[in-house]
């Protein structure tokens, strides 16, 4: 086995053009690997983005991605019901899926996404004409309950300085 450095790597690894999926989560976030592709200039990248990060909005605002696909994840639930557990998966998969329209939560049995909270304004028919799949409900829908002040002027702040980071003017003030 051959030991490189990290700007071996990315190097031998990270080309023009590429697509690339860094993975990481909390104190694992792979900075130094996203900032070697920056400093090494990396260009017209399609990144796969695993985890909601810093990191690749830090590599887009440097001119290093030409596009982003959006958090592409772990095999969820795969087939459905135990297909984890056959798998030898000891995790339980993914319990929650928060949409700009509602929140769906796996089925106990299937696994199947199910919606069990709509956001309010929010229509059955917006839901349906914006997923890729035939959704289903659970016995009880929830509205879902609005942010508070404070999460919303989170929110706006994290938005105002990721938009600066991307060179565009949002008109809120960070």
């Amino acid at each position: 086995m051959k030991f490189l450095s990290l700007a071996q790597a990315v190097e031998a690894n990270v080309r023009d053009g590429d697509s690339v999926a860094m993975e990481g989560f909390t104190h694992l976030i792979p900075c130094a690997a996203g900032h070697e592709v920056i400093r090494q200039a990396r260009k017209r990248l399609t990144l796969i983005r695993m985890t909601p990060d810093i990191v690749y909005d830090q590599m887009i605002g440097m001119g290093c991605a030409e596009k982003e696909l959006d958090f592409v994840t772990s095999i969820g639930h795969g087939k459905g019901g135990d297909h984890r557990a056959r798998l030898g998966l000891k995790t339980k998969g993914p319990t929650r899926l928060v949409t700009d329209l509602c929140v769906f939560e796996p089925d106990a049995e299937t696994k199947e996404m199910t919606v069990t909270s709509i956001h309010p304004g929010v229509t059955r028919g917006q839901i349906a004409e914006n997923t890729g799949w035939p959704v289903r409900y659970a016995a009880h829908v929830a509205e879902t309950v609005p942010p508070t002040t404070h999460e919303l002027e989170v929110l706006r702040e994290l938005h105002a300085r990721t938009a600066l980071a991307h060179g565009e003017h949002t008109g809120v003030a960070a």
